[in-house]
């Protein structure tokens, strides 16, 4: 059963705070400056595209409001926004993946993209929190009421190296389970192998009013 509040700690033993801290500790752990590319990693595209459709009938999905928060070093206006579309992207892509899409489902196989390997196999392990895996078979459909994103940054040199991103997703269940729940908290990223990549996370989940 469902329980009202969980919560997963998936991240290095060290317990640092979610701003400048947890973004060095996230650099020291995965990233590096000799990682960053020239153009930090981040599309060209100012804000990322919804990949959710909708019927003509049916209201327009919600949105990640997204922005930049704290910035250890310095980002231009340029970067921060190429840096906000490109996390944007691959927050959107584990909610939509994780949470949203068609019900009933049984197939989380591609439920964490974005997300390290480590991570992603710890994910799954707290399938009943970082996704609706548990619960899919018995709805018949998941719908968005609220999506926020803030983004920290560490940017040494002007250029992004680590990133804490602060995430709140208020959804409404519906089917044989219906409430509104609420999953909040952070995932953790490094700049590897040319993208961001979710390395941990500090997530909770519980019932929404």
């Amino acid at each position: 059963m469902h329980r009202p509040n969980v919560r997963a700690h998936r991240r290095p033993s060290h317990r640092a705070a979610r701003t400048a801290a947890a973004i060095s500790l996230a650099v020291l752990l995965g990233a590096s400056l000799s990682a960053c590319s020239d153009d930090d990693g981040e599309p060209d595209a100012s804000s990322p595209e919804t990949s959710t459709g909708a019927g003509v009938d049916a209201p327009a999905p919600v949105e990640t409001v997204a922005k930049v928060g704290e910035v250890v070093g310095g980002l231009s206006g340029p970067r921060r926004a190429r840096l906000k579309a490109h996390v944007t992207e691959v927050v959107d892509a584990w909610i939509d993946a994780a949470y949203l899409g068609d019900y009933p489902r049984t197939d989380f196989e591609d439920a964490f993209p974005g997300f390290s390997d480590g991570a992603a196999a710890d994910a799954r392990t707290d399938s009943a929190l970082m996704s609706n895996e548990p619960v899919a078979a018995d709805l018949d459909e998941v719908v968005a009421l609220q999506r926020r994103l803030t983004i920290d940054a560490l940017a040494p040199g002007g250029r992004a190296v680590g990133v804490t991103a602060r995430v709140v997703l208020t959804m409404r269940l519906s089917g044989e389970v219906n409430r509104k729940e609420r999953v909040s908290g952070s995932l953790f990223m490094t700049y590897r192998d040319g993208d961001w990549q979710v390395f941990g996370y500090d997530v909770t989940r519980g019932r929404a009013r």
